[in-house]
């Protein structure tokens, strides 16, 4: 479908001398009801007076009487040049530039100048409710492979005997050591396209990172298919191998599969991801959920082991560089949870979070992390190295209202300066629990902590969030960064430095794994920098 340009909602413009008396501007405007205003170019820029100022004015608002403006030049009128954007603008971009406008402006017609010279107007109203379903759509869609989303896949109604099949790809994080982010995410638009193919007319979705859903409302649309059977035809579909890089990758995956009547989506899933990681604890490749996995989660590790874990200091912290873009000199580490395993060795999160975040656990687990980043950045700071640490804050601890305490004790008992400490959340942590949240981050940043947003540009209500919660920093998805260099993402996040930097937010990048996307990306306005170029996760002690 191609996409609406401003040609397709100008309307005639009629352009009016300077010198023009409003009186007759007004009596244009009132022969022409559909008219959103006039016109006037003075010094090779463009001036739009639109009907409702021009009425502001006339009504004597601004203490002049009606009689004396009626013979008043135009020009008296003029404030600022009107925003004037090509006749090809998309309207998405349009409603962006339009809204970037001081407060006063938004709602003013934009210019619309064609090719052969002539002008037209465009009202402001349908390019912002454009935007607004645009960002409707992208809530629900996961932007890296188009795939429904969580949240898409939650909305979803069974209509009969429903099955979810969850598929995690083993050794992901392989694949993305070897071959960068960039090849991950081709992996996985690769495996996703196999998977939505595999499946019809059931649907695929992607949960997060390397993990997709399938959910058939009801098994009847694949009659004569045992759900086992199925889960193995999809994993042998996305099997590939994949051509990434020049090099044939073969998928390896774990699937859950939970089959119900009448279960709710969300209890639907949970339980295929129990199964899941059965399946990757044990190497079954599949495995069906059963009552008696419900006793415990059989990910790596149980919540015993987990609060053993915290007990005994298993959990260590990493701590990787947040450069500052131009100079390239240390701004701020981001402190990364380790659990060094007696038996398993060190573990990275992804194995141990998740389990963490569907307990009470993540509240110890959280306390543990805060207590040694800060510590850890006090003894910097005594030693003269005044760099500030972030902590990632999950939605069940941003919904509590311990963590205020937590931190305000330990700021007070280490002596670190509040402003030394940076809480980092994502957007949809905070939409779990939106009011909650907000009143959490509200009290921190009163305490002179700083809040960073992580995983920008995939959450639910972007531009809601930056105006309603006390951000300091942006961080932009690291899925953005990756495809920087190709040209419709380069404008999203030319877009969105344009709006931090206008917002007076320091923006981040993270994933940045090249001096080409290093050098990129400091043209583009940000301020600071993340990923394996500047230095991978390491102990306070390196």
């Amino acid at each position: 479908m191609r996409t609406p340009t401003l040609a397709d909602l100008a309307v005639p413009a009629p352009l009016t001398a300077p010198d023009t008396p409003m009186g007759e501007v007004e009596a244009v405007l009132r022969a022409d009801p559909g008219l959103l205003g006039v016109v006037t170019a003075v010094d090779g820029e463009f001036y739009l007076v639109d009907r409702g100022f021009l009425d502001f004015v006339l009504a004597g608002r601004l203490g002049y009487g009606r009689a004396l403006l009626h013979r008043k030049p135009l020009r008296g009128l003029l404030r600022r040049p009107a925003l004037t954007l090509p006749a090809a603008t998309g309207w998405s971009e349009a409603a962006r530039a339009a809204m970037a406008r001081p407060d006063a402006f938004t709602t003013i017609p934009v210019i619309v100048a064609f090719d052969d010279g002539r002008v037209g107007m465009a009202p402001v109203g349908p390019l912002v409710e454009h935007l607004s379903r645009q960002y409707q759509t992208m809530a629900l869609t996961d932007e890296l492979t188009g795939l429904g989303n969580r949240r898409s896949l939650l909305e979803q109604r069974a209509t009969g005997r429903a099955a979810a099949f969850v598929v995690d790809v083993n050794r992901f994080k392989e694949i993305n050591d070897t071959l960068g982010h960039a090849r991950g995410d081709e992996l996985l638009r690769h495996v996703a396209a196999a998977l939505t193919g595999a499946c019809a007319p059931a649907r695929a979705f992607r949960l997060s990172g390397n993990k997709f859903a399938v959910l058939t409302p009801d098994l009847a649309a694949w009659p004569g298919i045992d759900p086992a059977d199925a889960g193995h035809k999809l994993l042998h579909a996305i099997e590939g191998p994949f051509p990434v890089a020049g090099v044939p990758i073969t998928v390896e995956a774990s699937m859950g599969i939970a089959v119900s009547c009448g279960t709710d989506p969300a209890d639907l899933l949970t339980r295929a991801e129990t199964a899941m990681y059965a399946a990757k604890r044990d190497r079954t490749q599949v495995e069906l959920w059963h009552a008696a996995l419900a006793a415990g989660n059989t990910d790596l590790g149980l919540d015993t082991d987990l609060r053993a874990a915290i007990g005994n200091r298993e959990l260590v912290l990493h701590y990787q560089p947040l450069v500052h873009a131009q100079t390239r000199e240390t701004a701020s580490v981001e402190a990364l949870v380790r659990w060094s395993h007696p038996r398993r060795g060190l573990l990275p999160p992804g194995v141990f979070l998740p389990q963490a975040e569907r307990s009470d656990v993540i509240h110890l687990l959280t306390a543990a992390v805060l207590d040694d980043a800060v510590r850890q950045a006090a003894t910097w700071h005594r030693a003269g190295r005044t760099v500030p640490v972030a902590v990632n804050l999950a939605a069940p601890v941003l919904a509590s209202d311990r963590v205020v305490t937590t931190i305000g004790a330990l700021l007070a008992e280490t002596g670190l300066p509040p402003r030394a400490l940076i809480v980092e959340v994502t957007e949809s942590a905070v939409m779990t629990r939106p009011a909650e949240s907000a009143d959490r981050l509200r009290s921190l940043s009163a305490m002179g902590v700083r809040v960073a947003i992580d995983d920008f540009g995939i959450g639910y209500t972007s531009l809601g969030l930056l105006t309603q919660l006390p951000v300091d920093e942006l961080k932009l998805d690291r899925s953005f960064v990756a495809r920087i260099h190709q040209p419709p993402d380069r404008v999203i996040v030319e877009s969105v430095a344009r709006m931090a930097n206008g917002l007076g937010l320091t923006l981040v990048a993270e994933g940045v794994e090249d001096a080409h996307t290093a050098d990129t990306l400091t043209e583009l306005g940000f301020d600071l920098l993340q990923g394996f170029h500047f230095g991978r996760p390491e102990p306070a002690s390196a």
